[in-house]
């Protein structure tokens, strides 16, 4: 077996390939099972790692532990443009895809479509799901709860999840504008994988279970993250809380995983929104690539090279990474390759090393 670099490139399609089969020999049906591992590959592509593939190994140990349904039965409780999906406990990224493809099918009727769910799990990279509905032509909005590892403002404790939320608006013949955001000042997936990798974390991005600062990734991980402009990133996960915690009849973030007797009762809000109910879609084209050069255009500010509107620069990654092959750590890369193992999926995927 070759010996490893610290950073590998690898084959997006390939490694997509290997994540399907993995879970599908843990029993997930295919169709699912693409979801999944699709919505991985994607933050990858785009270079957000920290919900990548390096999340399989904790996917996979979560999923058992807390009971996150293989197979869910999503049922749907519409009236109008308003529907309230029952995820059924299950998979996030199954649960998530199907909700936004839900509001997506609303929208078409209604001019918008406003799917809020409960019973899921952790859904992975927020902009997946919007951009989505940006592929149909239309601006698509996410947002999640979770479980309780930001420290509310003033608090030196987990009281909300990162409650990351997301907007993509569409752009003919040009790549999505897409904000992707999460209230924390980093993702905790960003620390888990300093902890895989073996490396301090920033000051500043987490405190310890005593609320003192910290730079130890381990500590960080049983502490709780802070949020980003103190107040102001508090307030919005308190918000987002509010959308997929309490409009729907669920759980606030406090209490997601509470229960260990069922799933991990994560709530999501999918939004798409149709611009022909608005606007002829090519006037809107127009005006909002008008808007996207106007910001691109103007006056630098010292030392930038580029100015960048909402996503792009996660674009040009992508452009890149799926020719070039996506990033990942070694640890991540040993990780898969133990879950190849441990499921009896016989791809190797050091095939699929495209340097490093």
């Amino acid at each position: 077996m070759r010996e490893l670099q610290e950073v590998l490139r690898v084959n997006p399609d390939g490694v997509c390939r290997i994540c399907t089969e993995i879970f599908c020999a843990a029993g997930y049906p295919r169709e699912n099972a693409e979801f999944i591992a699709n919505s991985l590959v994607f933050a990858d592509i785009r270079g957000v790692s920290s919900h990548g593939v390096a999340r399989i190994k904790s996917y996979m140990e979560r999923a058992q532990k807390e009971h996150w349904n293989a197979d869910p039965q999503i049922t749907y409780q519409q009236k109008g443009a308003i529907c309230i999906v029952d995820g059924d406990d299950g998979f996030g990224s199954i649960v998530g895809t199907r909700a936004m493809k839900k509001a997506i099918e609303i929208a078409k009727e209604h001019g918008i479509g406003f799917c809020s769910v409960r019973r899921s799990a952790h859904y992975g990279m927020a902009s997946y799901y919007p951009m989505l509905a940006a592929q149909e032509g239309m601006i698509g909005f996410s947002c999640t709860n979770g479980v309780a590892n930001l420290a509310h403002f003033g608090s030196r404790e987990g009281m909300l999840g990162t409650n990351p939320f997301s907007m993509a608006v569409p752009m003919k013949d040009e790549e999505p504008m897409v904000l992707d955001v999460a209230c924390s000042v980093t993702a905790r997936g960003n620390i888990s994988n300093c902890k895989r990798e073996g490396k301090d974390i920033p000051l500043g991005w987490a405190v310890d279970a005593d609320g003192n600062p910290t730079t130890d990734a381990a500590k960080a991980l049983v502490g709780a993250v802070l949020p980003f402009a103190g107040h102001k990133g508090s307030g919005i996960a308190i918000m987002v809380d509010v959308l997929c915690g309490i409009l729907n009849q669920g759980v606030t973030s406090k209490h997601v995983r509470e229960d260990k007797t069922t799933g991990p009762q994560v709530g999501h809000t999918m939004i798409a929104i149709d611009i022909s109910a608005f606007e002829d879609p090519a006037e809107f084209d127009a005006r909002i690539k008008k808007f996207a050069c106007e910001l691109r255009e103007a006056n630098k500010a010292p030392n930038v090279d580029k100015i960048y509107v909402p996503g792009e620069l996660e674009a040009e990654r992508a452009a890149y990474n799926r020719t070039h092959g996506i990033k990942m750590g070694r640890g991540a890369f040993t990780e898969l390759c133990e879950a190849c193992a441990d499921y009896g999926v016989t791809i190797d995927p050091y095939q699929y090393i495209m340097e490093g």
